[in-house]
């Protein structure tokens, strides 16, 4: 098997856990032959990285990718927290960040509602298609979407995130965007009781004195960034279990948890491999003095691979203790959703074993969905 070239064509690599190991090993930020940015693998320098205030989520130039400028999606784009640094920013982070944990129980009995309503009865052909629905419907309806929407939504928030990395996709997603952008401004405004998500959004950013108008893009945001990780997320899980049947077993046992395993994939085998950081201004990272414009790979695979951080890296364990994952970001940008995740993705995992799904052709060859950073079952054979 060729190894991949550089991370971005690992991520839908068969197997990149060598290739990225090698990457771990050499530690140090690094450059890789024909391939632009820098690149962080090993855990520390993933957390120095990831830590630095320089270090921002997009370049002081783009702050919105060129191609999205003056559209809809470029406007989505341009006020999610997640791609913003700046003020007013991290008040509308910390806002979502203390909503977040009041929905739990709530995500947690909608993540099961529409896991029996979707993976009920599935054909495993249709799996990957799911998984990305999965999110979409758990998240819109709590956030009061109609559910006659809920289909259409699923289009619209595919089209949106397809035309962030391909500007061949702009139309698409911009028209994609302005719907789910109406959508939710009208569950904001025409319903005579906010729905308890965008109520309780609404009253931390007041409370934290950020402005209301972040309420809506970063309530689509929530849908748009749950997408494909989520997804990501049960594909890993299922495909661990389809590897190691002995998984039902240990569980079956009272051993480990679904939610254990869960926590294992997005260790193992994590549904975001990458994400990047870029400088605007000159500053030393490690031994390593960077120029103002630079930018950083940092491969969150690798580093929760790591035998400095997590002994035994390739081996999937359930019960690892003091378990290191890097899937979810770290420092100013760490993804507050996590718990969500996991708690939509062991709804999902838990509906399919329900249903006596035959998982086998998983344990066989998959293909991958296109990505430079999201790992995404596409499809097997």
């Amino acid at each position: 098997m060729t190894p991949p070239t550089d991370p971005y064509q690992a991520v839908t690599h068969p197997d990149p856990y060598p290739y990225y190991a090698g990457l771990c090993a050499r530690g140090g930020l690094q450059r890789i032959p024909g391939f632009e940015p820098w690149v962080a693998a090993d855990a520390a320098t993933v957390q120095a990285v990831l830590a630095h205030g320089q270090l921002r989520v997009r370049p002081q130039a783009e702050p919105v990718p060129s191609h999205l400028v003056g559209s809809a999606a470029g406007a989505l784009f341009g006020r999610l927290v997640r791609m913003n640094d700046a003020a007013p920013y991290p008040l509308v982070k910390q806002a979502l960040s203390d909503t977040l944990p009041l929905l739990v129980q709530a995500v947690h009995v909608a993540s099961r509602l529409q896991a029996a309503r979707l993976f009920s009865g599935l054909r495993l052909s249709r799996l990957p298609e799911t998984a990305l629905q999965f999110p979409v419907f758990v998240l819109g309806s709590l956030l009061g979407l109609p559910e006659t929407s809920l289909e259409e939504s699923v289009r619209d928030v595919e089209a949106y995130v397809r035309s962030v990395a391909h500007p061949a996709s702009s139309p698409e997603g911009a028209a994609g965007a302005a719907r789910l952008v109406e959508r939710m401004a009208t569950c904001l405004h025409s319903s005579p009781r906010l729905p308890d998500v965008l109520a309780a959004f609404a009253a931390r950013l007041r409370h934290g004195g950020a402005p209301e108008e972040a309420l809506i893009p970063n309530a689509v945001g929530l849908i748009t960034q749950a997408y494909e990780a989520t997804a990501g997320l049960v594909g890993a899980s299922l495909l661990a279990i389809a590897r190691m049947p002995q998984l039902r077993e240990e569980v079956a046992r009272g051993e480990c948890t679904l939610e254990d395993i869960i926590h294992e994939a997005a260790r193992h085998d994590a549904p975001v491999q990458n994400t990047r950081r870029f400088l605007h201004a000159r500053a030393t990272l490690g031994e390593q003095e960077l120029e103002a414009g630079a930018t950083v790979v940092v491969v969150l695979a690798a580093a929760n691979r790591d035998p400095r951080v997590n002994p035994q890296p390739e081996r999937f364990l359930p019960h690892r203790h003091d378990r290191r994952t890097f899937t979810f970001g770290a420092g100013a940008h760490a993804c507050p959703g996590q718990t969500l995740a996991v708690t939509m993705a062991t709804a999902a995992v838990e509906q399919v074993l329900a249903s006596d799904l035959d998982l086998t052709p998983l344990s066989r060859s998959v293909t991958w969905r296109p990505s430079t950073n999201a790992r995404i079952l596409g499809g097997f054979s």
